[in-house]
């Protein structure tokens, strides 16, 4: 009927996935929660639904620097995929979380950096995803039934959380871990990522413009 058919995939959202190699994920998982134990024995009371986090300098122990390169490897590699000007970048937070039994994270998004991130040290069979939510409401104005998952219309998508997985994100993209139905603590570390020296190298005009004699700057 048609001579050529085509879909655009308009204002895609891209989420990237890095699984290090499991000889090496190995240590560094038993590294850090060997830290995390220490961190929180005896555990500090919280209500239901709360979860453990530690301080935001994690990536300043000696026992964050095996996972630093790979870390260091998933943000230059998306700040290529995102053809980026400028390049150089710092960790402006990172922290470990554990949710016990009932943890969970709501729907949230980590204002005032370019790309935040979550690598996984445990997650047990009933707290293995983390959840992104579509960041356009008005897409959400009309839900026919489908026969099938079409990602491009779904209000939210799971991503498959597991050990030496590291997932990154544009960090005004809102998502959740939902509750953790099970005995085991799900187990994880978090980071945002800025541009350094943003103000000073990346938020002057990209643009030229007429010198006062008319000619192009």
């Amino acid at each position: 009927m048609f001579a050529k058919t085509a879909a655009f995939p308009l204002f895609a959202t891209p989420v990237w996935g890095f699984d290090l190699p499991e000889d090496q994920a190995g240590p560094i998982n038993a590294g850090l929660l060997d830290l995390l134990e220490r961190w929180f024995t005896p555990r500090p009371a919280l209500k239901p639904g709360e979860t453990w986090q530690t301080t935001h300098d994690l990536h300043e122990r000696a026992e964050f620097a095996p996972l630093l390169p790979f870390v260091q490897g998933a943000v230059d590699s998306v700040l290529e995929a995102l053809a980026l000007r400028e390049r150089t970048w710092l960790i402006t937070g990172c922290w470990a979380n554990i949710n016990p039994a009932g943890g969970f994270h709501p729907p949230h998004i980590h204002p005032n950096n370019l790309v935040s991130g979550v690598y996984y040290l445990q997650t047990p069979p009933n707290a293995d995803s983390i959840v992104f939510h579509d960041p356009r409401p008005q897409a959400q104005l009309l839900q026919p039934a489908t026969t099938r998952a079409v990602p491009e219309t779904q209000a939210e998508i799971q991503v498959e959380a597991k050990p030496g997985r590291m997932v990154l994100f544009p960090s005004w993209l809102r998502h959740s871990v939902r509750p953790n139905y099970g005995n085991q603590e799900r187990v994880s570390i978090s980071f945002n990522v800025m541009l350094d020296d943003y103000a000073t190298r990346c938020s002057a005009p990209v643009w030229k413009g007429f010198r006062e004699d008319g000619t192009r700057a």
